[in-house]
Order: C-alpha cells, then structure tokens, then sequence
C-alpha cells in the first residue's frame, strides 16, 4: 500500500531571497575577470524590494508597531509598495502607499490588482514628493498607521545585510572581489556591503546612481540632490560611480537581446557600473544585484530607441487635424498665460486627440505651467478608457518662440512628446514637438505631421 505524506505548504514569504546568481560572458572582455548578476526579479514580488519589505514587516509585528487594525503606510516609486501589497495581503493588513502619479501603469496595475490603497503625488517631486506626502499623512494621524520608512528603516539594510551578502559568498564560494549595486534607498548596498566588509575587507565595494538629478533610471537616486535616506553610509564606497540614462538604457537592451535577460533599467545602470570596474583591474569575480524584471517597464519607449542616446534626427509625430484644432485654440484662449494638455494616441508616433487641463502654477503663469497630479491621473484614465495612451504634453509660450525654456528643461520627461504653441498678441504664430534626451541635457526637435 502506497502512503503519501504530505508536506506542509509554506507562506509567500518563504519564497523570498535565495534567488540565482548568473553569468553574464557576453559582457566580459578578458578571461580573467568574472561578471556575474544576481536575479532578484525572481523574488515572488519581483524585485530585491521583497526582502527589505518582508524583513520591516516582521520586525513591526515583533515590536507591536504593526499589528491588526494599524495601516500600512509608505512612500514608494513601486517596486517596495508592490512587496508591502503582496505580503499584507497574505497577512491580513491593510497597505496605504504614496508614489509619483507617473510610475509605469504596469506598477499601478500591480499595485491595484493586491488591493493597495493608492495616493499619487506630483510627479515632478519624484519619490521625495511621495515622501513628504507620507510623512504628513503619518503626523496627522500616528495612531492609525505604521510608518515603515523604508528610507530611514535600519531593517532595510539590515535584510541584505543578514540574507543578500550571504548568498552572494556562497554562490561565488567567497570568491567575490568587487561588489556593485545602485543606490534607491540604498538598503541593498549598504546592507550587502557592510557583510561582505566584515567578512573580507578586501572585497571593493562600489556604488551606482544616476549622474544628473533629472534622469530616467527608475528606482535610483541622485544623492546630492535628493532627499538623502537616513540609512545611506556615504562612507561605504571604496569607489562611487555615476551612469547616464541613456547608458543605463541601452545596456538594459542589450541584456534581453544578448543575454536573454528581460531586466529593468537600474539593472542596466548597474552593468554600466560593473563594466566600467572591469575596464579598470586585470583580474577578479565582479558580481552586481539586477533589482527588478522589464516587466514593469513595457510602456517606456526605451524598449525601440536605437542604441544612440536620442537620435538628433527623430521619428516624425503625426498629429491629427482635431488634436492640432485643439492645441491652437487652447493656447490662443489661454494668452497672455500658458495653457497646458496631454497628448493621446494608440501608439508612440500618433497624437489622435489633445486634452486640455488646467495650469496650475500660482506664479509667472505666462511663462511656466505645472499640471497637477490629478490631472495626470485623468488623463491616464481618459487614455484607458479610448484604449489609448499618454504620448506627452502639449503647452503654449506666449510672445515667445515654440522651443523649450529653461523651465521645461527641467520639469520634461524623456521619451514623451512635447508640443509648444507659440502665441504672439493673441495670435498663433508657430506649433512645432520636442523631445527631452535620455541624458536630460537637452531637447531634440522631432517633424510634426497633420494626419490626412
């Protein structure tokens, strides 16, 4: 007779860490050098966010900080927010999260689908809004919510520190002689680092961010412009690199296309940075930490750019007669102040329809227009529901040429469009499309066609 015994299933949390660590031999340029990545997109939230997120999370509930009836509150740009979401799912707590109303709407559908409570800030704040946002949030209630601050959380370094490190000595058997990784809230890091210190003080440690405060290298930030987090040692570093959007980007392409790695594009920041190591030492074991998978970034238009940063010569935007009627109407109702609206196509190269909102700047509004984080949200939601979606933004520069200010230069977004109405005494003078560069160092203008 035949008995089966079985064995007990295990939480979500159990499946957390332990994640592969790879070769990448297409990226190595001499035999004696070793890169290798380590997969954290295979976490079962997806990202390295899982570890820090469940290691806070068990350390409030060992303190009473969290417990039933307490609400789960953190600001997030969505990789820790979806982990906070999985595990209070399968724990029983309700989870509030602050974000940039222009996280990728694959996040948002993430977060959504594990039944987060979702505030969006401006997205021009990037996360240090949504931190400000959850620190206000947190004052004027304490009582309701558990804070997990994941920026100033010493379990977020604390979780790399006990897990990350650890399986990074085993799989490379302590062979390891330099460790890279980004810096976000710099948990990753710092906890990695600190083990890896401790256990063999000649292991080079080097740090990765982005190396402009406007940058597209989601999940990273610019320290000495950001609202540095509590728990980031900017002593650790034996060496501190800094990457380029557009190298970040178009080594993330190359891992899916080389190494059949669909990763995201701070893994690609992090490449940047284990290549530039390699160039430098004759031989060693480099291994850097690939955060999170390319899942989450389908609708970024970085995915079909050629591998130059931004071509000087872009892709015409086709526009259609109505949304071009709109634009200019628009603009000539709004002078002698700037008016402001989204962009809406079925694809990246086709403006079907334009869709007025308000300027909500209190201040110069004839030379400057700030769109609110609502109405980005409803020009998403009005991109969804015509099964369309956010191209850019349009605005108007009163008895000034249509070319980007100062002012756009450092509130624009690459990869979007940017449609600039030139309006003198009332009168449309010139429509011309822009495009912000990888690097954020400058616009280049792309032809804009009338649909026929």
């Amino acid at each position: 007779m035949h008995v089966s015994i079985e064995t007990p299933s295990a939480d979500v949390a159990a499946a957390i860490g332990n994640t592969p660590l790879v070769r990448l031999r297409r990226f190595e340029s001499r035999a004696t050098v070793e890169l290798h990545a380590k997969l954290e997109a295979r976490n079962p939230g997806g990202s390295v966010k899982d570890r820090a997120a469940l290691a806070m999370i068990r350390v409030a509930e060992r303190s009473g900080a969290l417990r039933p009836g307490r609400i789960l509150l953190d600001a997030t740009s969505g990789n820790t927010g979806i982990a906070y979401a999985m595990l209070g799912a399968a724990r029983g707590y309700r989870v509030r999260l602050c974000a940039p109303a222009n996280i990728t709407p694959e996040r948002k559908r993430l977060l959504q689908a594990y039944g987060a409570d979702l505030i969006f800030t401006d997205p021009m704040l990037g996360t240090d809004g949504a931190i400000l946002e959850a620190r206000r949030l947190h004052a004027a209630d304490p009582d309701r919510y558990f804070y997990a601050d994941q920026y100033s959380n010493p379990s977020n370094w604390r979780a790399h520190y006990d897990t990350t490190a650890v399986e990074l000595l085993d799989q490379t058997a302590g062979r390891l002689t330099h460790f890279v990784a980004g810096l976000g809230t710099s948990g990753t890091f710092v906890g990695t680092g600190r083990r890896l210190r401790e256990v063999n003080p000649a292991i080079t440690l080097v740090s990765v961010q982005p190396d402009s405060p406007l940058h597209g290298l989601e999940g990273l930030k610019h320290m000495a412009t950001a609202l540095v987090p509590a728990i980031y040692d900017p002593h650790l570093a034996d060496i501190a690199l800094t990457v380029a959007t557009e190298e970040g980007h178009a080594l993330t392409r190359r891992l899916s296309r080389e190494e059949g790695l669909f990763v995201g594009p701070s893994s690609g920041a992090a490449l940047a940075g284990s290549l530039k190591i390699m160039e430098t030492i004759d031989r060693g074991v480099i291994v850097t930490v690939f955060p999170d998978g390319g899942d989450r970034y389908l609708s970024e238009r970085f995915w079909t750019e050629t591998e130059e940063a931004m071509p000087q010569l872009l892709p015409a935007l086709r526009i259609a007669p109505s949304a071009l009627a709109q634009i200019r109407a628009d603009a000539a109702a709004s002078y002698p102040d700037e008016c402001c609206g989204a962009l809406l196509g079925a694809d990246s190269a086709d403006a079907a329809s334009a869709l007025p909102l308000d300027n909500v700047t209190s201040a110069e509004r004839g030379r400057r227009f700030l769109v609110s984080p609502d109405a980005y949200l409803r020009a998403e939601a009005e991109a969804d529901r015509t099964g369309r979606r956010l191209l850019g933004f349009y605005h108007s520069h009163p008895d000034h040429p249509a070319e980007p200010s100062a002012f756009d230069l450092e509130h624009a977004w690459p990869n979007l469009s940017y449609v600039i109405a030139s309006v003198h005494q009332g009168r449309i003078a010139d429509v011309r499309s822009w495009r912000l560069r990888g690097d954020r160092t400058r616009f280049d203008e792309e032809p804009l066609l009338i649909n026929t």
